[in-house]
């Protein structure tokens, strides 16, 4: 039965508004368990990183403290570690050595330490004393894990090798918000609060990427081994692929619009804003937001979906709403742990009452792949005599007996 192409027009619009009704999130679809928290006390975290075999997990915080606590059972205080730093100053980030052994930690008054896991001792960096009462912000290994870095509040970047710690040439003036780098190349990425983003090559050269100086960036990350990308994102909910040049890194470049300025995407759907970030599973970031959220960046198609919603934090405690995200951790898709400013600690797991789209969209937008060329062909012969003529024609409809 053929069908009038006016009826065809009003199928194809209806399909195509379908798709743009599709839900992209408007609720966690996770849900949420409240854990026994690090203290009885309200603590005062600024970072964490788990260890590279997902055993240990690290937290640092204010007034020297540093803790450790179980990657798997974090709710398990038996199995906590505690550490005595014997510092009062302020601890701001810390990164595992790739090899587990090891982690730095970053600090206020020039503290650039050293935690050994066999005995939980903590020490100073070699050449350390150049930093003065320096704030150090962030700190990072590269790849290899033969070379650290650490930024500093006044812009600085320092280098760690395996006798010293020296400053890069070529540093700027304001903060340095995070580093990251790339799972498997020596090159590294440094966000800033106001000049832009820099890229560390294999030698310990600094290069500034163009276009980017004009945001404020609060983190970055390089969370996927296969891609040769990296993402910083900034505040106003801004974030930019950072494509490194694997050759030359000095060569890397923000992805770039029409103009040859820097292609900024702008997460549209709610009001939070990004703040810092924990890596996820299977090679995606999970960017922690203020209010009280998080959203997850897969870098493969370059977009983000919501993780949790503050609305659905508020409704499962409203005093775990009201704190920040200090640590999140993953062992599966929607399937972990998060630790708050205050030292509360909350399991996330799939919401099974929530319906799974994963399958029906997957079927839905195959079926679209397939029919809408289709019927945009069919449309386009049943508006065209010529088109008709030639097919009749090569069918021998035509010819007369």
């Amino acid at each position: 039965m053929l069908i009038a192409a006016p009826t065809m027009r009003k199928i194809i619009a209806m399909v195509l508004f379908g798709i743009l009704l599709l839900p992209l999130a408007s609720a966690s679809d996770v849900e949420f368990t409240e854990l026994t928290p690090l203290s009885s006390q309200d603590l005062a975290l600024n970072a964490g990183d788990v260890s590279p075999d997902g055993n240990t997990v690290l937290v640092v915080g204010s007034e020297g403290f540093i803790h450790g606590l179980s990657g798997d059972e974090p709710g398990d205080r038996g199995k906590d570690i505690s550490i005595d730093s014997g510092r009062s100053a302020s601890f701001n980030d810390v990164a595992w050595h790739p090899n587990g052994e090891t982690a730095l930690i970053a600090g206020e008054l020039g503290a650039a330490l050293r935690y050994v896991h066999s005995d939980q001792t903590i020490e100073s960096l070699n050449g350390a004393t150049i930093l003065g009462g320096l704030e150090l912000t962030s700190v990072e290994w590269r790849a290899g894990g033969d070379l650290a870095f650490f930024g500093a509040k006044n812009g600085n970047i320092y280098v760690k090798d395996a006798e010293i710690l020296t400053e890069i040439e070529g540093s700027m003036n304001s903060s340095i918000m995070d580093i990251s780098c790339h799972i498997e190349q020596n090159i590294c990425v440094v966000a800033t609060l106001e000049d832009g983003i820099g890229v560390i090559d294999r030698t310990s050269e600094l290069t500034w990427i163009s276009g980017t100086s004009n945001r404020a960036w609060m983190a970055i990350d390089c969370p996927k081994s296969t891609l040769y990308t990296c993402t910083g994102f900034a505040s106003a909910r801004e974030y930019l692929s950072i494509r490194l040049d694997i050759e030359d890194a000095s060569k890397s470049t923000g992805d770039l619009d029409g103009n040859g300025e820097a292609d900024v995407r702008v997460l549209e759907e709610g009001d939070s804003d990004f703040i810092k970030l924990s890596r996820g599973f299977d090679g995606t970031t999970i960017v922690h937001m203020a209010p009280m959220e998080s959203v997850r960046y897969e870098p493969k198609i370059d977009g983000m979906v919501l993780h949790t919603s503050s609305e659905d934090l508020t409704e499962f405690n409203p005093s775990v709403a009201g704190d920040s995200i200090a640590l999140i951790w993953e062992k599966g898709q929607n399937d972990g742990w998060m630790i708050t400013n205050t030292g509360k600690i909350v399991q996330i797991t799939p919401d099974e009452t929530m319906p799974s789209l994963g399958i029906m969209e997957t079927i839905v937008f195959t079926a679209v792949a397939i029919s809408v060329p289709g019927v945009i062909i069919g449309l386009i012969y049943m508006n065209s005599p010529f088109l008709q003529r030639k097919y009749r024609q090569l069918r021998g409809f035509d010819k007369k007996n």
